[in-house]
């Protein structure tokens, strides 16, 4: 899982105008570098709507995700927005959506992986300065790098 999260599956700053645009951008990256199939996507908007995503912690993070299916090779996007997007509360009981600003895709193939790399991004995000440096950075490899080091993929 080494490659896991790569500086070419980094977003820096991306000025989008909704959540399916960030989608877009962000699915569209995965696809081209052949870590997903071209139904990525869809599977992300029909997950969403079902099972939202979006954690008011540290700022606002989201961690889209969609079935097993559409994924070719292990892949960890993040995208840090100038602006942030509405996404709706996981677990939340309405559609009240928060302001995320920062943003983990996962494409994972297996679910054990996909349950392990979900626990350890949700432990990471409620690490403040770990989010600090997220947000801050304006270098695709520095995210990588930070990332991956917290959490514990650049040696898996």
């Amino acid at each position: 899982m080494s490659d896991l999260i790569a500086p070419e599956l980094v977003h820096v700053g991306v000025e989008v105008s909704s959540r399916d645009d960030l989608f877009a951008l962000m699915a569209t990256r995965l696809c081209d570098e052949g870590r997903t199939k071209e139904s990525f996507l869809q599977g992300l908007k029909d997950r969403e709507k079902n099972y939202p995503t979006g954690l008011p912690v540290n700022g606002g993070v989201a961690i889209p995700h969609t079935d097993a299916e559409h994924v070719l090779r292990d892949a960890v996007s993040i995208a840090t927005l100038a602006t942030p997007v509405g996404f709706r509360e996981m677990a939340g009981t309405d559609d009240t959506e928060i302001p995320v600003d920062v943003v983990f895709m996962l494409a994972l193939s297996g679910s054990g992986d996909h349950l392990e790399v979900l626990q350890k991004i949700i432990t990471c995000i409620q690490d403040g300065e770990f989010m600090d440096t997220l947000r801050s950075s304006r270098s695709a490899a520095e995210i990588a790098r930070t990332a991956s080091a917290k959490l514990g993929l650049d040696a898996a």
